[in-house]
């Protein structure tokens, strides 16, 4: 008998089942392509409605008519002239500056005009203070004179000059010299040299 199976029969029929798992296995692999394409930046878009002025043309559709209409309006004519003759006093108050005072003004008004006004005023005085000026600084005085004496017997008695002297304490020096006449026998006389001085203080009196 002829041998119908052989070795390479069960080769080939191996790669066979071989292939038909390979192809309904699901271990495929799947390669994945990026591609970049050029786009556009995309902006939010928002609407506005803006008015537009623009003009009609053609004839003037419609045109508002004035109409007055009368109206009765009750007057009094009495009231009126009794409110035109009545006699009206107003009195107004004015402050002056500092709290110095204050004007009082009286005004009547009939037939829309014054026709009387008077004012009366509260002013306090005004003190007006000002520096007392600075008395002069007390300095040392002197004084030059010239000084007599009369008498009855030698007619003159004496003749001379002196100086004084005012110090700041207002105290008095006098110093002085002259000639004094002395009569001898009634007749007969002479002149005689002298050299006087003195001293003054000042007295308080109320």
């Amino acid at each position: 008998m002829k041998k119908i199976l052989d070795i390479r029969h069960f080769i080939i029929a191996t790669l066979l089942i071989v292939i038909v798992i390979l192809l309904k296995s699901d271990n495929t692999v799947t390669k994945e392509i990026v591609k970049e394409v050029p786009s556009e930046p995309i902006h939010d878009t928002v609407s506005v409605e803006i008015e537009v002025p623009y003009e009609i043309q053609g004839d003037v559709v419609y045109r508002d008519t004035v109409i007055y209409v009368p109206t009765l309006v009750n007057v009094d004519t009495a009231a009126i002239l009794q409110n035109y003759l009545v006699t009206n006093s107003f009195i107004d108050t004015i402050k002056l500056n500092n709290n110095q005072g204050f004007v009082y003004l009286d005004q009547t008004v009939s037939q829309n005009k014054i026709t009387a006004r008077k004012w009366s005023a509260t002013i306090k005085p005004k003190i007006v203070r000002e520096p007392a000026p600075e008395p002069p600084p007390i300095r040392n005085q002197v004084f030059f004179g010239v000084n007599g004496a009369l008498s009855k017997e030698d007619y003159v008695n004496s003749l001379g000059m002196g100086v004084i002297l005012k110090t700041k304490k207002d105290h008095l020096y006098q110093i002085g010299t002259g000639v004094a006449n002395r009569t001898v026998d009634g007749v007969t006389g002479e002149f005689r040299p002298y050299i006087s001085g003195g001293v003054y203080w000042k007295i308080k009196i109320k």
